[in-house]
């Protein structure tokens, strides 16, 4: 097993997390913001709001992109343990 190998399976593994989690962290920002601007706007600072607002938003995405981001895992771990028998 050479040092190029690791630091290959690494970088493939940072990439895979960084693609999975994007949307996910990318919505809940979005929504974070919008909600507060309207809170700010109308003047109400209550907590909950934004949260369930986040949270709705992040089983949203789950739901409409986890069957890619499955398949994704799915097919990176299938690499992953191919190749131990080359380690």
């Amino acid at each position: 097993m050479l040092p190029d190998d690791v630091i290959t399976a690494a970088q493939n593994a940072l990439a895979l997390i960084f693609y999975l989690s994007m949307p996910i962290i990318a919505a809940a920002t979005a929504v974070g913001l919008i909600i507060a601007i309207i809170q700010t706007l109308i003047q109400v600072q209550e907590q909950t709001v934004a949260f369930a607002a986040k949270l709705s938003a992040v089983v949203v995405i789950l739901m409409v992109a986890g069957a890619g981001m499955s398949s994704a895992m799915q097919t990176y771990a299938k690499a992953a343990f191919n190749n131990i028998p080359n380690f």
